[in-house]
């Protein structure tokens, strides 16, 4: 299990949408929370290559918005309604 001793904050926030909810993901630490915890697809490529960005930025081995970006990719897989401030 990942300890996640160090969070990692992002350039701008990622709102997820759904019609019963909306999560507000700001930073490598929330990301990985939830993917492991609120995600609604048990698996996926974009859910697994988020996970190890988000393990590689937490390891000091990436910026943190590669764990953003890839975040975003997931979030699409799982058909999340997307919304940023800078539309990206």
């Amino acid at each position: 299990m990942k300890v996640l001793t160090q969070d990692r904050l992002w350039s701008e926030a990622v709102i997820l949408e759904e019609p019963r909810r909306v999560l507000r993901v700001q930073s490598t630490r929330d990301a990985f929370l939830c993917l492991k915890n609120h995600w609604p697809l048990p698996d996926g490529k974009a859910k697994r290559d988020a996970l190890a960005a988000c393990d590689r930025v937490i390891d000091g081995l990436d910026a943190p918005d590669a764990a953003r970006d890839a975040f975003i990719k997931a979030a699409e897989e799982a058909k999340f309604s997307v919304r940023c401030w800078t539309g990206g």
